[in-house]
């Protein structure tokens, strides 16, 4: 089974379970508190987050919150699919 390859992948990963825990797949979640739960630093998680934010698979839901979109979530599927 292959892992996961990359900080992004993890995040939305993670960001995907600790938010159907919470609720559905789209509950917002503090981004810092996903990061601190993959092992990311604080700037680092900021990186990562702007990043994930400009390819359109997350969205701000606050000052610090963020919630998967659509296409993150099409993204979280195939991870999935392939055994991430």
């Amino acid at each position: 089974m292959k892992k996961a390859t990359t900080k992004d992948e993890l995040f939305l990963l993670k960001l995907y379970e600790m938010a159907l825990k919470e609720g559905n797949e789209k509950t917002p979640f503090d981004r810092l508190r996903v990061g601190r739960a993959i092992g990311q630093n604080d700037r680092g998680t900021y990186v990562i987050t702007r990043d994930l934010a400009q390819a359109n698979f997350i969205k701000k839901a606050g000052e610090e919150a963020v919630c998967l979109t659509d296409h993150g979530l099409r993204l979280v599927a195939q991870l999935k699919q392939q055994g991430l």
